[in-house]
């Protein structure tokens, strides 16, 4: 199989776009308060690297989801190629619940304190439950919340255990989650890899699942419920590179 040079040209226009579109967003916070304005300068951002990269997405179940009330969307993670799937073809606003050590990233950590996605502190018990909450409040004013959580990307690209601590969020908001798999986007960038690849990557979105009776005490049950129905729609298929 021929090896691919494209990232050594792609990565570069990558970076200084993510920097273009990130400063944009800050300037943008300054007169939106809402994050409006800055998930849409995310969701260009992530529209043009997937049209540079060339990766075809396809996409299945968006009409499942409700659209006149906030959800909680819960993603497997296989590469940073999720979040721009997930920017570009989510048909919603929605903020991220993430890894606190990504708002110290230059340029996109900035991005994400101004557009209202919400740390999570690992290994804080007391910081973390206060980031949940923090979501919580903003999924009661409207704003949809998207974890993932697995807590870490996949090196091998099957779905791992769920940290099930982010489903207090559920517990604290009564908002219905949304499973969404994601599949091939390991093969356009693999954890700990720069190397940006052309790819095919399938996204399928789950029918919602509620939780108004969700409490702290059984909290087991639906995050069983949430990676079940995440894995039945995961299918592992061969990378076919075309470079």
């Amino acid at each position: 199989m021929r090896r691919s040079y494209r990232w050594l040209w792609i990565d570069p226009i990558i970076i200084t776009f993510t920097g273009i579109m990130s400063c944009l967003s800050v300037f943008f916070s300054i007169f939106d308060g809402t994050g409006k304005l800055q998930h849409g300068c995310a969701r260009t951002w992530a529209r043009f690297i997937i049209r540079i990269s060339k990766v075809s997405i396809s996409v299945e179940g968006l009409d499942r989801i409700p659209l006149d009330r906030p959800c909680i969307f819960v993603s497997n993670h296989q590469s940073f190629f999720d979040i721009w799937t997930l920017l570009a073809e989510l048909p919603v606003q929605f903020r991220f619940a993430a890894k606190e050590s990504l708002f110290r990233a230059p340029f996109l950590g900035w991005h994400l304190r101004r557009s209202g996605n919400i740390p999570i502190h690992r290994g804080n018990p007391r910081k973390s439950l206060r980031s949940i909450r923090e979501a919580g409040r903003k999924i009661d004013k409207g704003v949809s919340v998207l974890i993932f959580p697995e807590g870490e990307r996949s090196v091998d690209g099957f779905v791992q255990p769920f940290k099930k601590g982010v489903f207090l969020l559920a517990a604290y908001s009564s908002a219905p989650i949304i499973p969404i798999t994601i599949m091939g986007s390991r093969h356009c960038l693999p954890k700990n890899s720069i190397r940006i690849q052309p790819g095919d990557i399938r996204m399928v979105v789950s029918a919602p699942l509620e939780t108004t009776d969700v409490t702290p005490r059984n909290i087991d049950n639906l995050v069983q419920k949430v990676y079940e129905a995440i894995v039945r729609n995961h299918v592992p298929e061969p990378h076919v590179s075309r470079a």
